[in-house]
């Protein structure tokens, strides 16, 4: 859904409003919604429905050295929201601070508090590095990839990612809205 940073620094969108709108009613269908430390700096996403009618879910943020900056939009108590870190154990207001090992293996330790938790269901918005994390433990059901066919400009100055890589997985569906394609994934792991 989201994007990268442009050259400038400001937020480049590759996908378009009725994709981001697909999105937001897909966050209002989840317990919790998950991103990494680089997400939630580069972006500074509110993980709201904000462009949906429905409850908004949980925040998880994955920020082990608690770095990020209370400015940003996870810091203003609208939602609950969970802060995985390796430093502090806390609760204040709407905001948990959930302490995590961080030489234990954390992707499991999460898991595992969202079970304490009773988080049932997790969309994972986060960053190439965190999706890839949990593809390669199995730790996913279904993967929703959208795939944006804008072009920019000077497009050879820009630097993007790679995608996460999919194992053991079976395209169940593959549509257009306007010029985006949705495709979406099962795992296939036994």
């Amino acid at each position: 859904q989201g994007g990268t940073l442009d050259s400038d620094k400001s937020r480049l969108l590759i996908s378009n409003e009725y994709s981001n709108r697909l999105v937001h009613k897909w966050r209002s269908e989840e317990a919790a919604i998950l991103v990494g430390t680089n997400t939630a700096l580069l972006d500074n996403p509110a993980l709201t429905t904000r462009l949906w009618a429905g409850p908004s879910p949980a925040r998880l943020v994955l920020d082990i050295n608690l770095r990020l900056p209370s400015s940003l939009k996870i810091f203003n108590q609208e939602v609950r929201t969970i802060i995985f870190n390796s430093i502090r154990q806390e609760e204040d207001g709407n905001m948990l601070y959930y302490l995590l090992n961080k030489d234990d293996k954390v992707i499991h330790q999460i898991m595992q508090a969202l079970y304490q938790l009773n988080i049932q269901s997790v969309l994972v918005e986060g960053g190439a590095r965190l999706l890839q994390s949990f593809i390669d433990e199995g730790l996913w059901d279904e993967a929703r990839v959208i795939t944006g066919s804008a072009t920019y400009n000077n497009v050879a100055q820009r630097k993007g990612l790679h995608a996460p890589f999919l194992f053991n997985a079976i395209n169940i569906d593959k549509t257009n809205l306007i010029n985006d394609r949705i495709e979406i994934f099962k795992s296939n792991f036994d």
